[in-house]
């Protein structure tokens, strides 16, 4: 996943799925996103990563210390994303 500037083109769409990518899944765990719309991120998030995990393991290969922090990062934000949601209303009458 590195740019390549003799191939812009073929670069900026890798980046381009990655943004994608973290939308989906942002889409796919958010609270106010209904069923179906979180089951199609989650089909749209499957089907970017199996495009995607082999570019993760050459990246992996090549910066393991990098890979492995950016990779913790993102495992913290999840969970700080999850532990932040509001408590579901209580229901009166």
């Amino acid at each position: 996943m590195r740019v390549d500037p003799d191939n812009l083109g073929r670069s900026g769409g890798m980046l381009s799925d990655v943004g994608r990518l973290v939308e989906r899944a942002a889409h796919a765990v958010g609270p106010a996103s209904s069923t179906v719309g979180r089951i199609t991120a989650a089909v749209s998030v499957a089907r970017l990563g199996a495009r995607l995990i082999p570019a993760g393991g050459r990246l992996l290969r090549r910066y393991p210390a990098g890979s492995l922090l950016v990779v913790a990062g993102c495992l913290g934000v999840l969970y700080l994303m999850r532990s932040t949601r509001l408590p579901p209303r209580p229901r009166y009458g």
